[in-house]
Parts: C-alpha cells; sequence; structure tokens
C-alpha cells in the first residue's frame, strides 16, 4: 500500500450568516509528491502550483490542496462527512499510484499569463465585440484559459505557428512578444463563465483560494487590509456566496480562477 494512513486530523469550522462549513486538514503517512504529475494529468481541475509546490483539485465536490504531507480539503456540512474524507481520498491517491505505469504525466505548473503583457496587444478601445466590458476585463479572463485570442477581432496575428503575439510601439516598431498557448481543435473546451469580477478582484479571489489571508493578500498586492476587505465583500455578492470557503470552491469550479 502506497499510503497506509494519516495523522494529525482537524476540523475547522467558517462562515457567516449563520451557515457553518467546515475544512479539514491532516498529515500523510509518506510523501506523495511524486503523485502530482499524474494528478495535474489525469483529473481535468487540477492546478499545479510551485513555490511551495501543492496540487489543487475537485473531489467529490471538495477543494482539495495537496502538499507532500498535508491535505486541505473543504467545504463539509457536517462532521461526519467531513471524518470520512480522509479515507476516501487516500483510496483515490492509492489507487491513481497503482495505475501510475498506465497514465501519462503532466509538469507543467500553473502559471496565468500576464494581464498586463495581454492588455498591450489590444486596441485598448473597450468595443465590446469580444462579449466583454472592457480590454481589460478580456485579457483577465485571456490570462486564465477562459477565452481565446480568436473573440477579439483587433488581436495581433501571431508571428509564429507557436502562437507568439508581437506587441509594438506608437511609431510601429516591435518592442517585444507574448506567447499563448495555441488552440487545439481536438482539445476539450473549457465552460466559459462571464463575471462581473474586476482583474483586481480576480487576483485577491486567486489568493483567497490558496489560503491567504487578509494580511497576506495585503502585502502581496500592495493594498491596504481595509481594501482588501473591500474586495472579498464585493467578490461574495458577485459570486452569490458567504464565506471564503466557497468563493474558493466556486472560482475553481466555474474556471475562474
Amino acid at each position: 500500500m502506497f499510503i497506509n494512513g494519516y495523522t494529525d486530523f482537524s476540523i475547522t469550522k467558517s462562515g457567516i450568516l449563520s451557515i457553518a462549513y467546515i475544512g479539514i486538514t491532516f498529515r500523510l503517512d509518506r510523501d506523495v509528491s511524486e503523485l502530482f504529475p499524474y494528478i495535474n494529468k489525469e483529473i481535468s481541475s487540477s492546478r499545479f502550483h510551485d513555490n511551495p509546490e501543492f496540487i489543487q483539485f475537485l473531489l467529490h465536490e471538495k477543494m482539495c490542496s495537496i502538499y507532500p504531507t498535508e491535505i486541505l480539503a473543504a467545504p463539509f456540512m457536517d462532521p461526519d462527512q467531513a471524518r470520512e474524507f480522509p479515507t476516501r481520498i487516500i483510496d483515490s491517491l492509492n489507487d491513481l499510484h497503482e495505475r501510475k505505469e498506465t497514465l501519462g504525466t503532466d509538469h507543467r505548473k500553473y502559471k496565468p499569463l500576464s494581464v498586463i503583457d495581454i492588455f498591450k496587444l489590444l486596441p485598448g478601445t473597450n468595443c465590446k465585440k469580444c462579449g466583454f466590458k472592457t480590454c481589460m476585463a478580456f485579457a483577465a479572463t485571456l490570462s486564465r484559459n477562459m477565452t481565446t485570442p480568436s473573440k477579439c477581432p483587433y488581436f495581433s496575428t501571431p508571428i509564429s505557428n507557436n502562437a507568439v503575439y508581437p506587441i509594438y510601439d506608437r511609431e510601429g516598431n516591435l518592442t517585444s512578444t507574448v506567447t499563448i498557448e495555441a488552440e487545439s481543435p481536438d482539445a476539450p473546451q473549457r465552460d466559459t463563465v462571464e463575471t462581473d469580477l474586476t482583474p483586481r478582484e480576480v487576483e485577491v479571489l486567486e489568493l483567497v483560494a490558496t489560503g491567504d489571508t487578509n494580511t497576506e493578500i495585503s502585502k502581496k498586492l500592495f493594498i491596504s487590509p481595509h481594501t482588501v476587505k473591500s474586495h472579498i465583500i464585493h467578490i461574495f455578492n458577485k459570486l452569490g456566496v458567504n464565506d471564503r470557503t466557497q468563493a474558493a470552491v466556486t472560482a475553481i469550479r466555474k474556471k475562474i480562477i
């Protein structure tokens, strides 16, 4: 058996408006990081993060964050459901380990494209022909692979088959390039979800999903904790959720992040 058990199981409760949601953490009896590339290949919802290295995905409608020897998962509606989950996810990981010789691997880390670099490729006219309210909103959505360059009729023509797009200055001189993963006609299409989230709110939501506190978010984005709190309130209202766990799960399920 690859994983024999777990220790240090704990339950945390969160929620507002009298609705309590449960999250769990527990420690595995071995390092499972060797499975990350297989999970990344096998589970379409996975996000393989770096520094620190962990993988995040949905399993049985729960958002799971797996570190080398620790697992976090949420949300659960009752303690009994939460206590059963470690066995379920360990069984899934053991099954994956048994099948890994027949599976492929995907070592690519989740690295969103720079919103600013993509914005430089756009006309900046907010013409709405792409279906988004602003060019910045389109750039933020494209950076997360939730839309495609072809949606913008003014997007620059790529200068290679690898979808390398040119960035020109006001005089028409090539200043730099941006590489965007080429679209494959055989690739499964993502469900695209248009939201009213601003690019900054999406940035805040990404950090919420990785478990950062308001103070940590304020330091990373160089904004005040009060501004972070305001962004989070707006995010909750726009997504129709009541707490950070719901926001994170909704964001991953709807491919917002």
